[in-house]
Parts: C-alpha cells; structure tokens; sequence
C-alpha cells in the first residue's frame, strides 16, 4: 500500500494521507513530478510506458510519496527507478508548477546526453525509450498515442526553454 500525503488548495501539506488509487476528498491534492530530459539535438527522452500500465507514450513522472517533502528528491527517484538515471537535485530545474483537479504536477527539465543504451529501464513501468523531436511527439499526439497532459507539459516546457536560453 502506498501511501500519498494530501495537500490543500494553496499547495500547503494538511498532515493527511491518502491510499494511492483512492478518491481524493473535495478540496484536497496530492503531488505529481514530472521531467522532460532533453539533449544538444534539442529531442526528448520519451518513454513507452509499459503495456499493463497502458502502452502509451509519455515522459517520466510519478507519484510523491507520503512524506516526502522535497519534490526534487521525489524527481530523482522516478528517473533512478523508472530508467536507472542517476541526477542530482541540482540538475533538475523546475520550470512551472501546473494543477490539474486534484492533481498538481511539478514540471521538471533536465539536460543530459546519455545513450538509451547506457539506461536501465523498469520493465515493469516502462516497455522503451527513444529520443524524439518534438515534431514526431506530435504526431504521436495527434494519433493518440501520447499522453495528452504529458503533451501540454512538453509545450510548458518549450515555452520556458526558449524564454530562458536554455537550449
């Protein structure tokens, strides 16, 4: 059982928890990260999430757990557990913090030029990974096949990229 602490509408901790997968009472939020990794070419690290979890494409986000309270630290551990990415909190750069319902995401950059094949991907959580522009991002969009909120935080993302010379 895992174990998700709730927040309330001004992204302040209340010190309740809920059970990941249930209803989340009205006026309350829990924490999600998320990150696009990004390299020179100026592509995306993109995940096939595995087919149990729904076989579609998106970036890698998690979850907070209970507890945890700096939203870094959650990022580092989706990126060690999901690809077997090893970051500092230093490297992460926090770009926008988006609500959705009950749901608030922490949108996170990274830069890195690893090989996919220098990866360790949780076969669990996640089935591939490529680089993709985000032209071909897109178009798997277009298609359904990319996880729509993922889409809007890659457009966050760019928007912020080119705002801050980042690239």
């Amino acid at each position: 059982m895992e174990l998700l602490d709730l927040y309330d509408n001004d992204l302040k901790p209340t010190g309740l928890t809920v059970e990941r997968g249930a209803i989340v009472p009205p006026g309350m939020m829990i924490p999600i990260v998320a990150v696009f990794v990004y390299n020179n070419e100026g592509k995306y690290l993109i995940q096939k999430v595995s087919e149990d979890k729904g076989g579609y494409f998106a970036t890698t986000a998690g979850h907070v757990k209970a507890g945890e309270r700096d939203f870094t630290i959650s990022m580092c551990r989706e990126l060690k557990e999901e690809l077997g990415l090893s970051v500092t909190q230093s490297e992460l750069k926090l770009l926008r913090i988006r609500r959705y319902g009950y749901k608030f995401t922490l949108l996170y950059m990274l830069k890195s030029n690893i090989p996919i094949e220098m990866l360790k991907l949780q076969k669990e959580e996640v089935q591939s990974v490529q680089w993709l522009s985000r032209d071909e991002i897109e178009q798997l969009c277009d298609q359904g096949l990319f996880n729509k909120t993922h889409y809007q935080l890659l457009l966050d993302c760019e928007e912020r990229l080119y705002s801050l010379h980042l690239k």
